[in-house]
């Protein structure tokens, strides 16, 4: 009975830093592919990243910003990845890249941001124009077959969901002005 009661905490902190992980590996990965040449190099980047992050879970304080303490931890393997290549280096100084490392670094937790915020207008919308959104976004129909598959004019399917875009662009910028965060 004590085994299992030592295997609870830990099957918890896993979970929890699998959901908090999840909820911010795309900020994360876009800050890396921001920072290197390719694709290829930032999913190694993402790969070491995730795997201190792991290693690392106990160091984070809960209640504060996982996703900034990610990109952080993915600031260093970047810079580790540049003094092993020594390239960009000779070309761009150490601290130019800090400099594009912040910028690119504010521009994903915006980006996070943003996210949030469509996940909240999102919620905001009645059920048949979030099962649109659904059709459209995460099983990938076009809107032609949308059209065909509901029975409706396809003309009219594009002014529907151009009027949900609006609609949803709209609800954004005014709940990232109400956050304090504007329209950047």
């Amino acid at each position: 009975m004590d085994n299992m009661d030592v295997a609870k905490p830990g099957k918890a902190q896993n979970e929890e830093f699998l959901r908090l992980f999840l909820a911010n590996q795309r900020a994360i990965y876009a800050y890396i592919l921001s920072m290197v040449p390719s694709a290829a190099d930032a999913d190694d980047i993402m790969q070491d990243t995730a795997t201190m992050m792991w290693d690392k879970f106990d160091d984070f304080k809960l209640g504060t910003n996982f996703g900034a303490w990610g990109v952080t931890i993915a600031r260093y393997k970047i810079m580790e990845y540049h003094s092993k290549k020594k390239r960009n280096l000779d070309l761009v100084s150490g601290e130019l890249l800090e400099q594009i490392s912040q910028v690119a670094s504010q521009k994903v937790m915006r980006m996070d941001d943003r996210l949030k915020a469509l996940d909240q207008c999102l919620s905001k919308l009645n059920e048949k124009n979030r099962k649109l959104i659904h059709i459209r976004y995460h099983q990938g129909l076009t809107i032609k077959k949308i059209a065909e598959q509901l029975k409706r004019p396809a003309a009219g399917m594009y002014k529907v969901m151009s009027r949900l875009h609006e609609s949803l662009s709209r609800c954004i910028a005014l709940t990232l002005s109400a956050w304090g965060q504007g329209n950047e």
